[in-house]
């Protein structure tokens, strides 16, 4: 193997990686084994593997590949250098009995789509700050614009002098910004993927000029239409400025009650997350496994139920522990119950001796008995007790059970509403019914509060060898690394499982992942609010510029705050108004579908699509309202202002 790889490596001028996870941290070690065509040193790939931030997800043990490794060839190989390389590499594998997949390195281009796709939330919060203070630092600048043209400045003048002075400022800007990144860069991360940042960052800069410069001549082009003398007061024509002001009104006011939904939920994740910490610490050497994926279909179901067999001799002895995590949903539920984000757990009898669970009276539930499987289900959920117990007794009907396996006997009991477990690194899948930003938001939880558990004895023959090694393979068996370490090569062979993956650096990545969550809509948020606020007092004064006589006449005859300004809080009612519609038709439509699923077809809707949510009308109310208040507020500072002179 370590020839083959040499050979086409030299022959080709590639670079050729062999990598192998770290067997006791899967997802955070790598091994790297290394064929430079071109030089002997591992400093270029040292490079190209560099992390551009500073979290340590992912840490590289780089040598050089000898004849001496021992190593399984089954494995992921990465090349730096042509496509003939590559195929060269591959055919030559093929004619040893080696078969694999081909995939081509993603380019800048893929990478930036996919990056553009996950961040669009913070690239509209941006382009929209962008749009809403560049039109309204012109707007609002009209008299400046006025002068310009009453001494015989043509419209292409008037803009030739503000790029004049754009790119003298854009200039020394651009100087400075270029200062101070390259010092944060050098401290954050040592100039790593400084090429790819530059790129990246260079055409991030240009779409940004695009945006602000057709702004920039949208808002010109409405300054420049005003007549002269009513632009020297400041008086612009306020229909098609609003026209264009409103739409970015809109989208502020639409992202910001969704923003903050997220920056809540993403601080009780953080508070869900911080309650594991007690268990975490207890939890010593806890670790889940992880599968090899380079295997056939034949060879990986073998294995799967050979390490089946080792798990189940590692349950009947009390050494491992099963969180299996799910929705309720249909068919645990009625069709025409929406579910509502509650779990369904299987667990043995060493989950139990670890946490417990208790009846409402108070006293704690303890081992199963022999071949019986109790369905604990908390008192809030007890009117579906029935309903639930049934669906679960279903899936132990005869020819559902594993060979060797009898029929259980089924047990239902009630446990006292409030408790809270603690799920280790287990996953809980999709929330049905429910928006994509939650069902990523719940996976993210590793404590369950008040869920249905499905008890099954330790070692018990109804789950058989395959589902075993299934729920290893989704994290939801926990084991003792000290077994695992112990088993290979004895009572495990090696090639069966690709490594240990510990609940400590998995809940790690979990909480990294929710402070990034946190921030980027954090960010979102600051830059509607940004967006909103210029959007707000751009128009109040553009508007009371124009109505400055109406406004002071309504003033002398007594007329009241609210009945000068009638006409733009009427017209600032249609905000709420549509939202309103929007979310009772967006709910009629969710209300439809779902009904064809279940009345028409009586079968489940499938758990992308969304019930009707009437919560929304909280955020989204609470949103509107501030807005008008903000438009409120600073519209009756400019009306004091007026009526004082």
């Amino acid at each position: 193997m370590a020839d083959t790889i040499t050979t086409v490596a030299t022959q080709h001028h590639a670079t050729i990686m062999r990598v192998d996870p770290d067997f006791h941290d899967v997802n955070h070690r790598q091994h790297l084994f290394v064929v430079n065509g071109e030089t002997d040193t591992g400093e270029p790939i040292q490079n190209r593997l560099a992390a551009f931030g500073r979290s340590p997800a992912m840490q590289f043990d780089i040598s050089p590949i000898s004849r001496d490794d021992r190593l399984d060839p089954r494995t992921e190989y990465r090349i730096y250098g042509s496509q003939t390389a590559a195929a060269d590499l591959r055919a030559r594998f093929e004619q040893i009995g080696l078969y694999g997949r081909w995939l081509p390195a993603k380019s800048f281009g893929d990478v930036a789509t996919i990056w553009a796709l996950q961040a669009w939330e913070v690239i509209l919060g941006l382009l929209t700050a962008l749009v809403a203070l560049t039109m309204g630092g012109v707007l609002l600048d009209a008299r400046r614009y006025a002068v310009w043209r009453a001494h015989g400045a043509s419209t292409s003048h008037v803009i030739w002098r503000d790029m004049r002075g754009l790119i003298r400022f854009g200039m020394c800007a651009g100087a400075v910004a270029a200062v101070i990144t390259s010092g944060f860069l050098c401290w954050y991360n040592g100039f790593a993927q400084f090429s790819v940042f530059a790129y990246g960052f260079a055409i991030a800069a240009v779409a940004m000029g695009i945006v602000v410069t057709l702004s920039y001549l949208v808002a010109i082009a409405l300054v420049t239409t005003t007549p002269i003398v009513a632009a020297l007061k400041g008086r612009l024509k306020l229909g098609p400025a609003l026209l264009g002001l409103y739409p970015l009104r809109i989208i502020a006011v639409l992202a910001i009650a969704p923003a903050v939904v997220a920056v809540l939920a993403a601080h009780s994740d953080l508070a869900n997350q911080a309650a594991a910490n007690s268990y975490i610490e207890r939890g010593g050497d806890a670790v889940n496994i992880a599968f090899p994926g380079s295997r056939t279909q034949e060879t990986a179901d073998k294995n799967d139920e050979e390490t089946g067999r080792w798990i189940r001799n590692l349950d009947s002895h009390g050494r491992v522990i099963i969180v299996n995590r799910e929705w309720l949903q249909a068919p645990y539920l009625p069709l025409h119950v929406t579910p509502t984000g509650a779990e369904m757990i299987s667990v043995n009898d060493t989950f139990l001796a670890n946490q417990p669970v208790l009846d409402p009276a108070g006293s704690r539930y303890g081992p199963a008995p022999e071949n019986t499987v109790r369905i604990i289900i908390p008192e809030s959920l007890r009117q579906y007790g029935e309903f639930i117990t049934a669906a679960i007794r279903r899936s132990f009907n005869p020819e559902n059970l594993p060979d060797r396996a009898h029929p259980p006997r089924i047990q239902q009991l009630l446990a006292a509403d409030g408790q809270t477990f603690f799920a280790y690194a287990a996953t809980g899948g999709i929330i049905p019914a429910s928006p994509p930003s939650t069902r990523i938001r719940k996976m993210n939880q590793p404590m369950i509060h008040d869920p249905v558990i499905v008890s099954y004895p330790n070692g018990t023959e109804l789950i058989s060898d395959i589902r075993y090694a299934a729920w290893a393979s989704q994290s939801r068996v926990v084991f003792s690394s000290s077994d695992i370490t112990s088993a290979i090569d004895k009572t495990l062979p090696s090639d069966h499982i690709l490594g240990m993956l510990p609940i400590t650096t998995q809940l790690d990545d979990n909480h990294t992942t929710t402070i990034r969550r946190l921030v980027t809509e954090l960010s979102v948020l600051g830059l509607m609010v940004l967006a909103l606020v210029s959007i707000t007092i751009t128009t109040c004064v553009l508007y009371t510029r124009k109505n400055v006589r109406t406004i002071f006449a309504g003033h002398l005859a007594g007329q009241s705050f609210w009945r000068i300004h009638r006409r733009i809080l009427l017209w600032e009612a249609l905000l709420p108004v549509g939202i309103l519609a929007w979310i009772c038709g967006d709910n009629w439509r969710r209300a439809r579908a779902r009904a064809f699923f279940i009345d028409g077809l009586n079968v489940p809707p499938p758990p992308q699509l969304a019930a009707p949510d009437w919560s929304r009308i909280v955020p989204g109310s609470i949103a509107v309202l501030l807005a008008t208040a903000l438009l409120t507020a600073i519209l009756a500072v400019a009306h004091r202002r007026i009526t004082t002179k």
